[in-house]
């Protein structure tokens, strides 16, 4: 937590993609993809909960072995190609805001496509955000 506020980070890594299947599971450095970004994630003091939004087993177990939870299976009718971002983070806010009895201050996007990501990177856009105005 940073200036009281609760913040909540969602890594939005569903299973099916026509262009490359299977895609947050694809390593670097043999690493999954999602477990990166569960990993730099749950690095970061300041949030208070890191959670994975997938529809698929194999994803949300590399997002738990990066230190993510997978407290849902999101819905099929989120998971196709033409769902926005907007869509999946709204589900995922108001299934956690469900689950832990609160309400969320902030809400991180983490893709687990942006593999170069760092905690810094995280702390410095949270930090800009809550005092930049």
């Amino acid at each position: 937590m940073i200036n009281n506020l609760k913040i909540l980070a969602v890594i939005p890594a569903r299973g099916g993609s026509k262009s490359v299947p299977l895609k947050n599971l694809r390593k670097l450095n043999g690493v999954p993809l999602v477990e990166i970004a569960a990993n730099v994630a749950s690095e970061v003091k300041y949030i208070d909960r890191v959670i994975v939004s997938t529809d698929h087993k194999g994803i949300a177990e590399a997002a738990i072995k990066g230190g993510a939870e997978a407290p849902f299976i999101r819905p099929d009718e989120l998971s196709g190609d033409s769902i926005s971002d907007l869509q999946v983070l709204t589900h995922a806010i108001l299934k956690m805001e469900e689950i832990d009895q609160c309400i969320y201050d902030i809400v991180l996007m983490l893709q687990p496509t942006s593999p170069l990501r760092t905690k810094q990177h995280i702390i410095d856009s949270l930090k800009i955000l809550i005092e930049g105005n």
